[in-house]
């Protein structure tokens, strides 16, 4: 594994992978909402993005979750897409009427396809309610989105994506929660891709779509995780697996060599009240202090907190429309999309990359 730092307006860390397969995919996820604080923090990330997916040459897709969460002085996220990307993309933005209430007001999710990935369908699936012992109380819903996608053989395969916001809290309930909501996303996922395979009848289309029966596919999961921790708990082991255990035996980690974390006290900050308080920043500094001297101390880092989780499951689906393993997907290369330092939220990517019937093992 190798890693490098890009210097450009928009800062690129990337995770290399030693692979011979060749590139297929990239596909990219974070908390829009965050970055969305001020317009030229999220223009110099987008401009990132754009480039490192022209700079891959393959087919693409974005999940912006609570994109919608802007200030007074921000633009918003369809503008911001549209300078960025032009008429590049395919760009859908799910709201309360896309998602018939399911999504909040000012937390909209976008998804940006390249032109490259034809849409074949959408859908919204509520995930059970987060209840956090702070303050919040945080409904979320997965949306997914599946397409034809060509493989680079040129065969004609399938591609199923979700994005979706997960809690891995440092509480029991968090943890339940958390896996309860893998389960309803990967629920969703199931039935869009059986919608897929056997395009149920009462789906209302005005075009007939060709059935996936017979092609290879890959299916990915990109969330916004929140992976809290105390000082001297770098992230919860037992969460994440709690998680990959909700989204089945067959999923496979597609980010777990990135190692880029945010600041834990602007962290513990934005979570009390989502505003600078006096008290809270003194309290934020103190507690930057102490983390410094234990860091400097011990060589560790103990005030990170886990980046956010990708995952990924690759099927071969039988002339009969069963889904069956599939072992020609993996990962060539992750990357970190962010522009300033106590950003609570980054943004991440991964490079799928794809095996050859002639190399695959």
């Amino acid at each position: 594994m190798n890693s490098h730092n890009l210097t450009n307006k928009g800062r690129i860390l990337t995770i290399e992978h030693p692979t011979t397969s060749i590139p297929a995919l990239l596909v990219l996820s974070g908390n829009a909402g965050q970055l969305l604080r001020g317009d030229l923090p999220t223009l110099h990330i987008l401009q990132a993005m754009k480039q490192r997916t022209q700079r891959n040459g393959v087919p693409f897709v974005l999940h912006l979750q609570e994109a919608g969460a802007i200030n007074g002085n921000s633009v918003g996220m369809t503008r911001l897409l549209e300078d960025v990307f032009e008429d590049s993309v395919t760009l859908f933005r799910y709201g309360t009427a896309e998602s018939q209430g399911q999504i909040r007001h000012g937390f909209d999710q976008f998804i940006v396809s390249a032109k490259s990935l034809p849409v074949r369908r959408r859908s919204v699936v509520l995930l059970p309610v987060v209840e956090r012992n702070v303050l919040r109380r945080n409904q979320r819903a997965a949306v997914n989105t599946s397409y034809d996608f060509c493989l680079p053989d040129g065969e004609q395969g399938y591609l199923e994506t979700t994005g979706f916001h997960y809690d891995l809290g440092l509480t029991a309930l968090s943890k339940r929660v958390s896996k309860l909501q893998a389960e309803k996303t990967r629920e969703g996922v199931e039935k869009l891709l059986q919608q897929d395979i056997a395009l149920a009848d009462d789906i209302e289309q005005t075009d007939i779509l060709p059935s996936i029966c017979g092609r290879k596919g890959l299916i990915t999961f990109s969330g916004d995780g929140n992976t809290r921790g105390f000082v001297g708990t770098r992230w919860q082991l037992d969460r994440v697996e709690a998680l990959k255990n909700g989204l089945g035996a067959d999923i496979k980690e597609a980010t777990e060599e990135i190692d880029v974390t945010a600041n834990l006290a602007q962290s513990i900050q934005q979570e009390f009240i989502e505003k600078q308080h006096p008290l809270l920043k003194f309290t934020g500094n103190v507690i930057n202090d102490v983390i410094k001297v234990i860091d400097d101390t011990t060589g560790s880092k103990w005030g990170e907190r886990k980046l956010d989780h990708q995952f990924y499951r690759e099927l071969t689906i039988s002339a009969e429309g069963t889904p069956g393993p599939l072992q020609n997907f993996d990962v060539i290369e992750n990357n970190v999309f962010y522009d300033f330092a106590n950003a609570d939220h980054f943004f991440i990517g991964t490079l799928f990359g794809y095996q050859l019937e002639s190399s695959a093992h």
